[in-house]
């Protein structure tokens, strides 16, 4: 906490700095009208704010819209912001499993971090900013429902330039939620002080992020029939005593240095980049504790201990290291056929650490290996730490001036290290293509050819409750979509193909597993927006189907349709008003694992054929915008069995009330 109180101090000194802006060619303005005293002492500056994110460690920069969409402001929900059907332990904060195959992809590389993966801030996501004026952004949002007090949301981001090329930004994002179920409560924050320096010749990019995580985990209702005729705060609920937090934080720098040409073609004179040099930094450190006491609801409900009977405190650690240079030559847009290129090579050291607090004498069950490291003694128990360096090169090539194709492609091979023999290739085209009348449409072409190592975790891992030792080999996959857009028809259609050997999963027992079966999975998905006057329909459809539905279980159909009337009262407040429905077949959804985080397979129940029904008003006034919702109005009057996740049901039907305010001076 005392680190937070010094980023608060930091971000109080800059705020007294005056601000003045440099926007960056080609990216996106917001503008608006400074408000004026009677009086005004000096000239007004007008507000403007740009904001972009960076991708592979520095070397692209594209452009993101301002926060400031006030249609669908309801969906605030991070994982469904990204997908239309989860796999949900129900309550915010909580694990999720998306049930979408292809974006089962992971910002983090920490394994039992995964299921919480859209609370977190990485520095890939990080937004960074230039405005001539201070910009701030507060949000707030609070449910409730008549039984007690559910979900309580505050986040705020403060950005402002201290010179027309230095830019530094804080946000702080914090969430609660006590649940409608025992033994349910959530608390999660993160707070990131960081910066940007641009100029012709340079960028830089750093800062700080800390992500902090603290869930009660209750294993799910002892009974499910219990939801039919108990209220919630009677239903008992499998573990009583029992808690998991996470601590994640990152430290991260990237930095460029470009040569290049002053062109005078034009009226004003541009610096032309030819090439650039980039050096990258990055600390990744994760923390996982997951604690139970003596309760005996928690000897019931874990089938084994190999520690001790009295308490758990599994901790878990995962520490990484990357330096990584670049060279990167930048393609010419005077020329039609020009593409750039780029090299790189990079050092990741890591650091995985699983440990047994409180029990001094534990052993570790492991047989000495190049990678298994050592068992150190300390005055809180022994830490099993294995270290090792992956080091890699790697390289792409990219076209992203061009208005016929522009295209990436960039490819990574791991030489040493654990990791040693991973190869990652990908590749994606798009191409603005006229297709049934829409001279704005454009298609998109992407596929990836992996050989990946397995996670350390996946094939070794000791607890009290957990513990797995496997010989396992890599994973192979090969993908490939298709993916057509018409803005003019306001239409997304595509389709995917996934050809897997050795898939790695979870089985029944919650233990990683390997099969040697070649495993197929085919989607299809379309997204289309109907408009009748004041009316909008928008569709989501997602089907899938995998050859082995032994080793993944997906629904066969996904849809998410909201229906909203929109309007304009006194020409100044914008109106949206409407139902959102989310709805997927029967099937057997994962069940989840307390001790590890995971969701596994199960076949005891199939779960789905429920149409989880919120209703929403979205308003906006000038720069504040506001949201009512009232959340699953089916559990009203449809069955209970609103359940994602085997044994964790949904929240019963919830009001909530949210506001957003931005200020830019």
């Amino acid at each position: 906490m005392l680190r937070f109180h010094k980023v608060l101090l930091l971000a109080a000194l800059f705020c007294s700095f005056s601000s003045y802006g440099q926007f960056r060619p080609g990216e996106e303005q917001l503008s608006g009208q400074p408000g004026q005293g009677e009086q005004p002492a000096e000239k007004q500056i007008p507000s403007h704010v740009v904001a972009w994110k960076t991708r592979s460690f520095g070397a692209f920069a594209d452009s993101v819209q301002i926060d400031t969409l006030w249609r669908n402001f309801h969906n605030y929900h991070p994982a469904y912001k990204t997908g239309i059907t989860h796999t949900y332990t129900g309550n915010y904060g909580g694990a999720y499993l998306s049930n979408d195959f292809n974006k089962r992809l992971y910002h983090t590389d920490f394994y039992f971090l995964r299921g919480h993966d859209a609370y977190l801030l990485t520095p890939s996501q990080i937004e960074y900013y230039n405005t001539t004026t201070p910009y701030t952004l507060l949000d707030y949002s609070q449910s409730e429902n008549k039984n007690r007090s559910n979900e309580t949301r505050f986040n705020v981001l403060h950005s402002q330039n201290i010179s027309p090329r230095l830019n530094v930004t804080l946000r702080y994002d914090q969430a609660k939620s006590d649940g409608q179920y025992n033994f349910q409560q959530h608390k999660n924050h993160f707070i990131t002080l960081y910066s940007s320096y641009s100029s012709d010749k340079a960028d830089l990019y750093g800062g700080v992020i800390f992500n902090r995580i603290f869930n009660t985990v209750n294993g799910g209702m002892a009974n499910d029939e219990d939801l039919l005729n108990t209220e919630t705060k009677y239903v008992v609920m499998r573990l009583t005593d029992a808690s998991v937090a996470f601590r994640n934080t990152y430290v991260f720098l990237n930095g460029e240095y470009r040569l290049g040409i002053r062109d005078s073609s034009d009226q004003k004179p541009a610096f032309r980049p030819v090439a650039g040099l980039l050096y990258s930094f990055l600390y990744s450190g994760n923390l996982r504790l997951f604690r139970e006491g003596e309760e005996q609801n928690n000897q019931l409900f874990f089938p084994d201990s190999w520690l001790g009977t009295d308490v758990t405190r599994d901790s878990t650690r995962l520490v990484t290291v990357t330096n990584q240079v670049q060279l990167k030559f930048y393609e010419s847009a005077q020329k039609k056929y020009s593409f750039g290129q780029r090299v790189f090579a990079g050092v990741d050291v890591v650091k995985n650490s699983y440990a047994a607090p409180g029990y001094r004498d534990a052993v570790f069950p492991f047989h000495p290996g190049v990678y298994q490291g050592a068992v150190y003694q300390g005055p809180e128990g022994r830490w099993y730490s294995p270290t090792w360096s992956n080091a890699y090169l790697g390289g792409g090539i990219f076209r992203e001036k061009g208005k016929f194709w522009n295209w990436h492609f960039d490819g990574r091979q791991y030489f040493t290290g654990y990791k040693a023999g991973q190869t990652e290739l990908n590749g994606v085209v798009t191409k603005p293509v006229r297709m049934a009348g829409d001279s704005l449409a454009s298609i998109r072409i992407a596929g990836n050819l992996w050989n990946r190592v397995p996670d350390y975790f996946q094939k070794r891992y000791f607890s009290n409750r957990r513990k797995w030792d496997h010989d396992m080999v890599n994973e192979q996959l090969m993908n490939a979509s298709f993916t057509w857009f018409s803005p003019v028809r306001n239409l997304e259609a595509g389709a995917s193909y996934a050809l897997i050997n050795n898939y790695i999963y979870h089985d029944t027992t919650g233990i990683p597993a390997q099969t040697k079966d070649e495993m197929l999975v085919l989607a299809a998905w379309i997204n289309k927006e109907f408009k009748v006057r004041n009316f909008t329909l928008l569709t989501h459809l997602l089907w899938q189907k995998a050859s082995a539905p032994r080793y993944l279980h997906l629904p066969d159909l996904s849809a998410r349709v909201s229906l909203s009337y929109e309007l304009l009262l006194s020409k100044v407040l914008h109106v949206q008003l409407g139902a959102d429905v989310r709805y997927n077949t029967l099937y057997y959804a994962d069940a989840y694992d307390p001790a590890t985080g995971f969701f596994y397979l199960q076949e005891e129940k199939k779960l789905g054929n429920y149409p989880y029904i919120d209703g929403f008003a979205n308003l906006k006034l000038k720069r504040t915008r506001v949201f009512a919702q009232y959340m699953n109005a089916g559990s009203l009057f449809m069955n209970k069995s609103y359940f994602t996740a085997l044994h964790y049901p949904m929240n019963q039907a919830t009001f909530r009330l949210g506001i957003a305010w931005s200020f830019y001076n």
